[in-house]
């Protein structure tokens, strides 16, 4: 029975890749509308997130990206927009930048700045190692600043591996977290793909009320995310998610729609 399921719910991936040789059509720009909502455990109150994110390409070498999030965290209501920039260097080297802008209360960063480095290896480039770094400004002093790295390896138009970690230092206190991850993504651009995603690890803060912060703890988080293509320019989201740390639970669900130009 078991196996009979995995086959069902595989076997649409296994015709993408026996399709992987088509290349897909070439987009200069997206735009993607979804929602989110959550339950949590303890007693807490669920959330909600809908967001609308887009990018553009600016001939072959820069793409233009922008992100307007609004979400009901633990009974509070706050957002972020986001606008940023992604420039190819040589054809080995790339390089990341964005700004965002945040309001609502302690979950989300009044201002945050990221900048990342990537560089492409092998014969065929199928490997990309990045290093990035950000700040971020939160209500009441408390800031973050951090490392990020990463490496994607390409194993052909159908699998890709992920790996990476994060490494935080949280002020007031200099609390410092860790979370590594995982990430495999099967599928093609313009027919399906499916990313699972695990990650382990410490944060520093997190507001869960008007007068309730936790520090210093352990979290996990495992979550699925798939696309598919209704036609060749436009198709769904679904996204879900499960997230553990010692004082609460949360389960995430979600949808949303895309539209390629």
């Amino acid at each position: 029975m078991r196996a009979a399921t995995l086959t069902l719910l595989l076997a649409p991936l296994l015709c993408s890749a026996a399709q992987a040789d088509e290349a897909p059509p070439v987009r200069r720009g997206q735009i993607e509308v979804g929602r989110q909502d959550s339950r949590h455990s303890a007693g807490l109150p669920g959330g909600r997130a809908t967001h609308l994110r887009g990018n553009w390409a600016l001939g072959q070498d820069t793409i233009l990206n922008a992100e307007l999030l609004a979400e009901k965290k633990f009974s509070a209501s706050g957002g972020a927009a986001t606008v940023g920039a992604t420039r190819n260097l040589d054809e080995d080297w790339f390089a990341s930048a964005s700004l965002g802008r945040g309001w609502g209360g302690p979950n989300w960063a009044r201002h945050r700045l990221d900048a990342s480095v990537s560089r492409k290896w092998g014969e065929r480039r199928q490997l990309v190692t990045t290093l990035g770094a950000y700040r971020s400004n939160f209500d009441a002093g408390r800031s973050d600043r951090g490392l990020r790295v990463s490496a994607n390896y390409y194993v052909n138009h159908f699998v890709v591996f992920e790996g990476g970690a994060t490494f935080n230092s949280s002020h007031p206190g200099q609390v410092r977290s860790r979370m590594p991850y995982l990430a495999v993504t099967l599928g093609q651009e313009g027919l399906q793909s499916l990313s699972l995603r695990a990650s382990r690890g410490s944060e520093a803060y997190q507001s869960v009320g008007a007068a309730a912060q936790l520090v210093d703890f352990d979290s996990q988080t495992w979550s699925l995310d798939w696309r598919y293509w209704m036609a060749p320019d436009w198709g769904v989201t679904v996204h879900a998610e499960r997230y553990l740390n010692p004082s609460y639970h949360r389960t995430t669900v979600g949808g949303g729609l895309f539209l390629q130009m």
